[in-house]
């Protein structure tokens, strides 16, 4: 194996929680040698995300496989200069302290370039640096409803809409920080210029609502006009999430409702997924099942009527009632036999087990120095000529301090003089 596209590559992780440690990990799978940095108690995932043992959770643990750890208090003008030490043999900084805070401890990006010029910077601003929010910290489930995407992902519960997990804002942010920074690596090959990169988690959630949230001058005016009046018709009657949401799929998802041709349904024994994008593929799932769409079987058919809706509402109770007749094995036999793309619906536990998964490597076991193996998913790139590969199993807290330290120049009396001093190392247990 050759180590990775990214062997030779230092990278600086400042960083808690999910989206620029998953980017961290990409690029760890990558072959980079990727230095987790952590305050003194420890990155907050190792202890709110399904502690396994005191201080190791599984949310850590999945999202920092590949890395070194040391621990830092980067707050600390001494802890800032001690990091500021690090990057001038690091090629790229992966930062997600607070935006507002990094004038403050002098950990910008003018204060990276001074200790080397051609540094990548990527700077992880949440909300984005302007507005009412900029630079403000962000979570998941905030841009999810800043977004609009929670509108349309978010399960109801009547009265208030309830957050989709997983985090997929934070993991899409994860990937999209470290195409940036590959990115920049190669703009650095070319020109010797290093820069500084931006990520933003809202922007991310913008994009992954690509095709349901835009606006066209052509048509949309008088539909949004439309549903905001209504929206707010409900609003000020009390109506609750639920009644708000089914206005928004009735106005604005055109072709939603009856739409049998994407979506899990229940079988005789469990569930199975269909998904029929194209009217070619719309035609087999016809042909595979029976079913009649009066949308393409009837001239006269009018969606916009009363009745065109009651017809839509009888087709899917229709298909419902047919997929219930059989078991997911049954149905995904004469689908695919019919040209049909579907698979089974699984709980994640069923993952594991799942044929198709285990078939290309999808999952993998490492061995972990306290909570022994444990499963999860394998390095999502793949690559003929480098080879991505799990490098090894997340560090422990504080363990690999003294080795980096080491590296950077520190001999044993400076190295206990910072953890005396609380500078560097892990608060005493």
């Amino acid at each position: 194996m050759s180590g990775g596209a990214l062997k030779g590559v230092r990278v600086l992780e400042v960083a808690q929680a999910m989206a620029i440690p998953m980017a961290g990990q990409v690029l760890a799978d990558m072959g980079a040698d990727v230095i987790k940095v952590e305050p003194p108690a420890g990155d907050a995932f190792r202890h709110n995300q399904h502690p396994v043992t005191a201080g190791e959770s599984r949310g850590y643990t999945v999202l920092n496989r590949g890395k070194r750890g040391i621990c830092v208090d980067v707050t600390r003008p001494e802890g800032a200069e001690l990091l500021l030490r690090l990057a001038a043999s690091a090629d790229i900084v992966l930062m997600s302290l607070k935006p507002s805070d990094l004038p403050r401890y002098g950990l910008t990006y003018a204060d990276f370039r001074a200790v080397r010029a051609d540094i990548i910077v990527l700077e992880h601003v949440p909300l984005g640096a302007k507005g009412p929010l900029g630079g403000d910290g962000g979570y998941d489930v905030v841009v999810q409803g800043i977004s609009g995407i929670g509108a349309i992902t978010a399960r109801s519960n009547g009265d208030a809409p309830v957050n989709v997990r997983p985090a997929y804002a934070d993991v899409g942010t994860g990937f999209l920080s470290a195409l940036a920074v590959v990115a920049a690596l190669r703009h650095r090959d070319l020109t010797g210029e290093g820069q500084r990169v931006e990520t933003s988690l809202l922007l991310t959630a913008l994009a992954l609502g690509n095709n349901l949230v835009n606006w066209f001058a052509a048509i949309d005016p008088p539909v949004w006009e439309r549903f905001a009046e209504e929206l707010a018709a409900i609003r000020a009657e009390g109506g609750d999430y639920e009644a708000q949401r089914r206005l928004y799929e009735r106005r604005m998802l055109a072709g939603a409702h009856g739409n049998i041709y994407f979506r899990h349904y229940r079988t005789k024994d469990g569930f199975v997924s269909v998904g029929c994008l194209s009217p070619a593929l719309n035609a087999r799932l016809r042909a595979a099942t029976g079913l009649r769409d009066p949308r393409v079987d009837d001239a006269e058919f009018d969606m916009g009527t009363p009745d065109g809706y009651d017809a839509l509402s009888a087709l899917l109770r229709e298909a419902e009632d047919l997929f219930r007749t059989r078991t997911t094995a049954d149905w995904i036999r004469d689908l695919r036999a019919g040209g049909v793309p579907c698979g089974p619906f699984n709980f994640p536990h069923e993952v594991f087990s799942d044929p198709q998964v285990l078939a290309n490597e999808f999952v993998v076991e490492i061995e972990h120095p306290l909570l022994g193996p444990y499963q999860t998913f394998a390095p999502p790139l793949r690559m003929d000529a480098t080879p991505t590969a799990v490098r090894g199993p997340s560090p422990l807290l504080d363990q690999h301090t003294d080795e980096v330290l080491r590296e950077a120049g520190y001999d044993a009396a400076a190295i206990a003089a910072l953890r005396a001093a609380g500078i560097a190392g892990a608060l005493p247990p």
